[in-house]
């Protein structure tokens, strides 16, 4: 029963899992897309997760529409998170009325599952919108969509 509940807990490394989407339909605009990017904490760079890592590509485009997908393996995504990167996560939803950007940050604990960073979004000051991000140790960080600065 012990090795049940401890097969259950483990990650699967191998498990692919989406690190960027575009999606289109209807004649309005609407759209679903996804972008993951990998914050590195130490040069204070950012870069979209597929230009690290392996990735594999899904074109599912119709005649119409624009169906994309890429993933990449939980083990890539990891093994970024030990070399000292954190990930952005960016949801871009628009349907024919509404639009919703929805942005979260996150790494990987010891056990390799995902943990949620604490960060303040949507703020502004004269140089336009960022976020701050506080890491694990304590730093926190300044996420603009072109800079990174670390702040204490």
């Amino acid at each position: 029963m012990e090795e049940q509940e401890q097969a259950q807990a483990e990650v699967n490394l191998d498990e692919e899992l989406l690190v960027w989407q575009r999606s289109t339909w209807g004649n309005y605009g609407q759209h679903q897309n996804f972008y993951l990017f990998a914050i590195d904490t130490r040069q204070f760079t950012q870069t979209p997760v597929f230009k690290l890592v392996t990735v594999r590509h899904e074109n599912n485009d119709s005649r119409k529409n624009i169906h994309r997908y890429t993933y990449a393996k939980r083990r890539e995504l990891i093994r970024l998170a030990r070399e000292g990167y954190i990930f952005k996560r960016v949801d871009d939803y628009a349907s024919s009325s509404k639009r919703r950007i929805s942005v979260s940050y996150y790494t990987y604990d010891e056990n390799n599952r995902t943990f949620t960073l604490k960060s303040e979004q949507g703020l502004r000051d004269e140089r336009g919108f960022f976020d701050i991000v506080e890491l694990p140790d304590g730093r926190k960080l300044r996420v603009m969509k072109d800079a990174i600065e670390q702040i204490t």
